[in-house]
């Protein structure tokens, strides 16, 4: 908490129910040593899921954060930025549970000439292969900005429990 550390200040407040609930968050960095051009930034966010008692319907999860960081060689010094996602998952698909989300890649400046909004895809399939073993198949896909190929990937993961 002096002038010469990166001070990092973050609270939450959240609230779960049966089938929904919602978060909302505050952080405060200073100084942050990972991009020295950024001297203070805040940042703001909420979270929440829903899941309806209709099995049929996927549970929803959406996030929204919004940051004001003070960067000293723009003008205006303050910018903003945002970043936002979006998922859905159904539970009980076939034998196991698939899923699909979609989301910025990274903040977005709101000035549009600074930044582009870069977007990532995913798509899940997680099953049982026995009792102690869940195989979770992933695709996804980052997008980059103009002029730079895209990236598509293929993971699985594998979990075991005892």
């Amino acid at each position: 908490m002096t002038e010469e550390g990166d001070d990092a200040l973050a609270g939450q407040i959240a609230y779960s129910a049966d089938s929904y609930g919602v978060s909302f968050t505050y952080a405060y960095k200073e100084n942050p040593t990972f991009n020295t051009a950024v001297t203070d930034t805040n940042v703001w966010a909420i979270n929440g899921y829903y899941t309806p008692a209709n099995e049929g319907f996927p549970s929803i999860s959406v996030g929204y954060e919004a940051a004001d960081s003070e960067v000293p060689s723009l003008t205006p010094k303050d910018t903003d930025s945002s970043a936002w996602f979006v998922g859905l998952q159904w539970d009980e698909f076939g034998p196991g549970t698939a899923g699909v989300a979609v989301g910025t890649k990274q903040h977005t400046v709101d000035n549009a000439t600074l930044d582009d909004e870069l977007l990532m895809y995913e798509a899940f399939y997680s099953y049982e292969l026995n009792d102690g073993m869940t195989i979770t198949p992933l695709v996804y896909t980052k997008e980059f900005a103009s002029g730079t190929d895209d990236e598509t990937g293929l993971m699985v993961k594998t979990s075991f429990s005892f």
